[in-house]
């Protein structure tokens, strides 16, 4: 871990206000949140906590109303929808709890889907796609479509294509929850196998268990982190 750097996430009194019901309710209030490259990283909070708001502006799916977010260098609050969108795409690896592959395509393609979109060409995303597929220990089950996979092959496909763009930060939401505990664990184990291998991971959960597995724990409550 590299703290003497500049750190790959730094967020800087951070609020962000809904209006339910003609109340305002503050989702965030000054938060503050910074992360090394290298770093593993588990937000922990209740349902209501913040924690979504917050991994929604870490992931560029959000803005801020107030407050300062640069991520790898970049100031994010300034960007457009259209900027946000690139930065998405290049800097960061979602991993989600329902794995949101299509069940269309075959494994690899899945994987190779936001490396079209970075516009690489053919032979380059077909070389990514087959590394990350080895990562994460699918080389084999490239042409098998999402139903013709368990529920832990479906999310290390899913991590696949969060690593196949090479992004700043892999961000994983909840990404044991629709697993049975010994494929989760199994997940988690990976986890820490692409953590060693100097990826720069943050983790949302509720589950206790599982945010004391990471490097460092990050609690958030009533908006505050």
């Amino acid at each position: 871990m590299a703290a003497d750097s500049a750190p790959v996430i730094a967020m800087r009194d951070i609020t962000k206000v809904y209006t339910v019901g003609g109340e305002e309710v503050r989702a965030l209030d000054g938060a503050n949140l910074f992360i090394h490259e290298g770093e593993f990283v588990s937000v922990i909070g209740p349902s209501g906590s913040g924690k979504s708001t917050l991994m929604n502006i870490i992931g560029c799916l959000d803005v801020a109303d107030s407050g300062e977010y640069v991520l790898d260098g970049q100031n994010i609050l300034q960007y457009s929808g259209r900027q946000l969108a690139r930065i998405r795409n290049r800097k960061i690896g979602f991993v989600f709890q329902s794995f949101n592959l299509l069940s269309k395509m075959t494994a690899e393609e899945n994987v190779e889907l936001p490396l079209i979109y970075q516009g690489l060409h053919l032979g380059k995303r077909k070389e990514r796609t087959r590394l990350a597929l080895e990562r994460v220990g699918l080389s084999d089950r490239g042409r098998h479509k999402p139903t013709e996979l368990s529920g832990g092959q479906q999310q290390r496909v899913a991590i696949a294509r969060a690593l196949a763009t090479d992004p700043a930060i892999l961000l994983a939401d909840e990404p044991t929850g629709n697993l049975d505990s010994k494929t989760g664990a199994d997940i988690l184990r990976l986890f820490h196998e692409l953590h060693e291998a100097g990826n720069t991971i943050v983790l949302i959960t509720h589950d206790e268990r599982i945010a004391k597995q990471t490097q460092r724990c990050v609690r958030i409550m009533d908006g505050r982190v």
